[in-house]
C-alpha cells in the first residue's frame, strides 16, 4: 500500500494563519505551475496519521482524484501545535522520487477514488516496488520502511556482538573503556 493525501489547489494563509500553523507556510495546496519539491515541502504536514502509516515505504499527493505526486518515506515526524488543546499532527520526512523511478512511473497520474477523507491508502504497485529482504541477513522478505523483520535487529546486534566480543558484558565493558563513560565503578 501506499499513503495518499489529498490536495486541494493552493490556499494562501493570513499573517495570523501562518504564525498558527506549526510549519509556518504561508500557502499549501496544488497547483501545476509549482515545482514537485515545493509541493512536496509545502504539503508533507500536517496531517492527522495513523500508527499504519508508519509502515509504509512510499506516499503519493493527488489532485482532482489523480497522483501528482510520489515521495519515498524516510520517515514520519510529529509536529505539536504551539497553541494548546489540538492534537499533534504528523508530516513526512522523504525525498520526492525523480522521473524515470520505477515506482513514481507507476504510480503517477494513477486516478484515486475522491474520498472525503484527506488521508488514504491506495494499493503500490507490487510488480515496481523492488523486494527487500531483512537487514539480519536472514533473507526474509520486509515490506513497507521496515529495514527489519519483528525481532531481527535484536537478533543481529547480539550475534554481532557475540561474534567480536564473545558476550553482551564484554561488549558493554569496551565500550564503556572506549567511550569514556565507564558506568562499573558506580
Amino acid at each position: 500500500m501506499a499513503l495518499n493525501l489529498k490536495l486541494g489547489p493552493i490556499r494562501e494563509q493570513s499573517e495570523k494563519e501562518q504564525a498558527a500553523d506549526p510549519m509556518r507556510r504561508d500557502w499549501y495546496g496544488y497547483s501545476g505551475r509549482v515545482s514537485e519539491q515545493e509541493i512536496y515541502e509545502r504539503n508533507r504536514g500536517i496531517w492527522y496519521l495513523g500508527r499504519r502509516a508508519q509502515a509504509e515505504r512510499y506516499a503519493t499527493f493527488s489532485f482532482n482524484s489523480e497522483v501528482v505526486l510520489v515521495v519515498e518515506i524516510d520517515h514520519i515526524e510529529t509536529i505539536p501545535w504551539e497553541t494548546g488543546g489540538k492534537r499533534d499532527k504528523q508530516a513526512i520526512v522523504g525525498r520526492v522520487l525523480p522521473e524515470g523511478h520505477p515506482v513514481r512511473e507507476a504510480l503517477m497520474g494513477r486516478p484515486v477514488d475522491a474520498f472525503r477523507n484527506p488521508v488514504t491508502y491506495i494499493d503500490d504497485p507490487a510488480d515496481v516496488v523492488p523486494a527487500r529482504t531483512c537487514a539480519c541477513g536472514c533473507g526474509g522478505e520486509v515490506t513497507g520502511a521496515r529495514d527489519f523483520l519483528p525481532g531481527h535487529d535484536q537478533r543481529a546486534v547480539h550475534e554481532r556482538i557475540t561474534r567480536r566480543w564473545g558476550s553482551t558484558l564484554a561488549f558493554i565493558e569496551w565500550f564503556d573503556t572506549t567511550d569514556g563513560t565507564d558506568t562499573t565503578s558506580a
